[in-house]
């Protein structure tokens, strides 16, 4: 199953975030595992970095995108996923892209905390804790 993790369940894993900590890091588990196949975008990773590394430094931050990359494929996004956003419903531009890098690499679903975000989504979009519960991987 290919299951893409958008930033905020990234950042609740590697900056212990209380309260979404635990049900991040098993999600993450479980591509580390093989049991999913994680998947998130490179803005995603760029994203993750920027406010990463407000809180544990450039050095540090750039060692966990370095594990980050062996625990998820990174994909990227290019010319089609930015214009298939702009033509989209999607108010957030940054949330279009994912979407659509989701549904591009054949992701079967959407993990966030932000459902809302993503209201516009064909896909199924659940938080940590859904997937974790509908899924029992």
């Amino acid at each position: 199953m290919r299951v893409f993790l958008d930033s905020d369940v990234i950042l609740d894993c590697v900056m212990g975030r209380r309260g979404f900590v635990e049900s991040a890091s098993a999600v993450m588990n479980l591509s580390e595992r093989g049991q999913i196949d994680g998947l998130t975008s490179s803005l995603v990773v760029a994203n993750c970095h920027y406010v990463f590394s407000r809180h544990a430094g450039v050095t540090t931050s750039r060692e966990v995108i370095a594990k980050l990359r062996l625990l998820l494929r990174v994909c990227p996004f290019g010319d089609r996923e930015l214009e298939q956003a702009l033509a989209s419903g999607f108010e957030d531009l940054e949330d279009g892209i994912q979407y659509f890098v989701a549904v591009n690499q054949g992701a079967h679903v959407i993990v966030t905390r932000n459902i809302r975000d993503f209201r516009m989504s064909t896909l199924p979009v659940m938080t940590p804790v859904e997937f974790l519960t509908s899924h029992k991987l």
